[in-house]
Order: C-alpha cells, then structure tokens, then sequence
C-alpha cells in the first residue's frame, strides 16, 4: 500500500493512532455494558444502522458517493456483512453475556491466526516458518487463557464457543474478502456492510419476539450508554482507520492488533472488575507474542539475515 503525502497532518496522525487504539480497545468494555439488558442482536440494530447511516453521510459529504454502488457491489457487501458482522461480531457480542469483555478481546485477537490459516485452506498461501512459529505461539495462548484450572475441555461452554465460533467467521470474511466485488471507497462498503447489518439484525430482534418497547422499557442507562458509544464512537473511531490507511504504512497501522487487546484487558480487570482467568498472565503475553510474529515477525527474519550477510567491520587498518 502506498502511502500519501498530500493531506497529511501529524497532529491528525497521532489522533488518529490514539482513536483507533482507545475506542477500537474500549468496544469490548461497551459492547459487555450494552448485552446487561438489551439483546445482543438489539445492540447490533442500534449499533450498526447508526454506524452505517453516519459513514454513508459521511461519503455523501466528501463527495465519495459520486459513484453510487452497482447491485453486484451492494450484494458483495451484504455477503461480506454477513459473515463479518452478523455472523463474526454477533457471535461475540452475544458471547460477552457471560464471557469477561477482556476474554472477548483477547480471543478475538487471534482473528489474524485464523485469517492465516484460512489463507492455507482455502487461497493456497505459502507459510513461511516465521508466520508457522506465530501461530503456534498464539492458539498455544489462547489455549493456556481458556483453561479455568481443571481442564480445557470444561472451559469450552456455549458462550465460550460462540465467540470462537464469530472468531472464525470473522478470519473467514477477512481471508476472502478481497475477492468480493465492493465498492472501490472503504468508507462507502463499510456503511453499506452496517447498515445491511443493523436493518438484519432489527429484523432478527423482532422475529426473535422481543418489542422495542419491551426492550426501552428494560434498557439501563449504562446499556443505553454502551449501545450509543459503540454507534457513535465506534463510526468515528472506523474514521480515524481509513485515515490511517490513507497516509501510514500498513505495518505501523496494523499494530492496533497488539494494543487493542492491552486496552481492553486493563478495562476489563480494573475498570469492570472482571475475574481474571488462573493462567492470564501466561495466556495473554503468548497471544500477543504470537501475533507480532505474524504480522512483523517476517521484517525482523529479513532484518536479521541482512546483518548477518553484511560485511564485517575492518579492525585491521589504524585510526
């Protein structure tokens, strides 16, 4: 990805990096909030339809919407939304009913693991021993964080599996999502993919049998702030993202995967007063050992093997 000059501010740079790193972080902080009473695919609703109706105005704004969507890119969208947001987000959102924000967060981290692996399968992609090595690291992490101290096997109950189980439709979507035909503006997909998803989910709430009235009247004021932090913040936050996709090298905007989950754990433990699990302090450290492998384990190999083929110094010569 090549990185552009023109626009670039460092205050908003900074800014940036400090939005994606914070709000990206505190999501799962609010989204565990939001689930105390209002259903999960409810939040999804609120969260998402506010969140693509923003990013849509947003693009009409800008002048992005110059191009309107044709129907193959708007059905790519919704394909992608499913399986990304309804599918992968859903399944965690409605996981952190009983699983700890900081869990949620640390096992969705492993998302690039499983987007590797799903790049193997199914894409055919060469694995270099390095990216092998992180992949390892990290599910051997997830595994030891899982453990509640008797065996892992009894650790894995249906919320536990659902949030792996949206783990793996989110590596899913991402792995194959550059096949799909979207809109060329990331700004005007992203909206595409939230809304479709919040008018699927309402859709889902009411089938479901739950009344929006039912669920204001059940609604707490720290759910209600949850919901509109993660539709308002959260959108804001995507924002700041595609700003740094624009200007920053990939490498540096992708170390938000190893922060994220930092953010989220301190929030979870000291903020939410979650129980932390008996082997965290092993588990998580892995996590996040394994995932820098993969994503920068690779430049430090390279970085290495140049040291080593660099001519060394002539000590023989006088000052």
């Amino acid at each position: 990805m090549q990185q552009e000059s023109s626009g670039r501010s460092p205050v908003l740079v900074v800014a940036s990096y400090l939005t994606v790193y914070v709000v990206w972080g505190s999501t799962y902080f609010f989204i565990k909030r939001s689930v105390a009473t209002i259903p999960p695919f409810a939040v999804l609703a609120i969260r998402w339809t506010v969140g693509g109706v923003l990013l849509l105005a947003i693009a009409a704004a800008t002048g992005r919407l110059r191009r309107m969507p044709s129907a193959r890119e708007i059905a790519s969208a919704a394909a992608l939304a499913t399986l990304l947001l309804i599918l992968g987000n859903g399944m965690i959102t409605a996981s952190e009913r009983q699983v700890d924000s900081y869990m949620a967060a640390l096992l969705t981290s492993s998302a690039p693991l499983v987007v590797t692996l799903f790049d193997r399968v199914l894409l055919r992609q060469r694995l270099t021993l390095v990216r092998v090595l992180g992949v390892v690291l990290g599910f051997g992490g997830v595994a030891l964080l899982l453990y509640d101290g008797q065996s892992l096997a009894s650790s894995l109950d249906v919320p536990v599996l659902l949030g792996l189980a949206g783990v793996l439709f989110w590596g899913l979507a991402t792995s194959l999502g550059h096949r799909f035909p979207v809109h060329g503006d990331n700004t005007v997909n992203s909206g595409i993919q939230m809304l479709f998803t919040g008018v699927v989910s309402l859709a889902i709430t009411l089938l479901a049998g739950n009344r929006p009235a039912e669920i204001a009247a059940a609604m707490s004021g720290e759910s209600l702030f949850g919901v509109a932090y993660l539709a308002v913040i959260g959108s804001i936050a995507f924002s700041a993202y595609t700003y740094l996709v624009k200007h920053e090298p990939a490498e540096r905007v992708v170390s938000y995967a190893l922060v994220n989950p930092l953010i989220a754990l301190v929030l979870g433990l000291a903020v939410g007063h979650e129980s932390p699990k008996p082997l965290i302090a092993v588990g998580s450290p892995l996590i996040l050992v394994g995932l820098g492998f993969m994503l920068y384990g690779e430049r430090l190999a390279g970085w290495l093997r140049r040291r080593r083929a660099a001519p060394a110094p002539d000590r023989s010569a006088g000052p």
